[in-house]
């Protein structure tokens, strides 16, 4: 019989969603999340819906949080996929207690890549100014592996409103 799964696209672990809940009420961590993409310029868009699919669905993470991550999985995924020589791009994602772990891997190893402003008539070289602004943005942090084949980022799921919020909403 032959697999319904695109040979373009293959997706190694995404079960549990909502995670399971046990006698007590608490709920076991939902599933890791790992998949493997043909290093082609058409998957960053599958790869921000799964996910944001995840986010969403398995983690819980507010809607405002999922837009900002969406960005982030975007600029990470494309970049892996310009700037790699491998020919796949994996996408990771696992939560850890009340904190999400998502990285991207272009089995590239390379300079690590450094955020800079790109000219004001510059096409590109924004993508890790936004990766680094929207991370701050989410309360978590990000970087590359030593040899720069693994992007990654942490952040938590909620964030505790700032001072200014509370007293609004008090």
């Amino acid at each position: 019989m032959a697999s319904s799964v695109p040979t373009s696209i293959i997706i190694t672990s995404l079960m549990g969603c909502r995670g399971i809940p046990t006698a007590g009420g608490a709920r076991i961590a939902p599933s890791p999340m790992d998949v493997s993409f043909v290093r082609d310029a058409s998957r960053v868009s599958q790869a921000r819906r799964i996910g944001t699919a995840w986010l969403r669905n398995a983690c819980r993470v507010p809607q405002a949080r999922v837009d900002s991550a969406e960005v982030v999985i975007s600029e990470l995924v494309g970049n892996a996929i310009v700037h790699g020589t491998s020919d796949s791009v994996g996408l990771r994602m696992r939560r850890v207690g009340d904190e999400v772990r998502l990285e991207v891997d272009d089995g590239s190893p390379s300079e690590v890549p450094r955020p800079r402003r790109a000219g004001a008539e510059a096409e590109q070289g924004r993508g890790l100014w936004l990766v680094d602004a929207l991370v701050t943005e989410l309360g978590g942090s990000w970087g590359f592996t030593e040899d720069g084949t693994v992007a990654w980022c942490v952040f938590p799921v909620m964030r505790e409103p700032s001072p200014t919020n509370r007293r609004r909403a008090a």
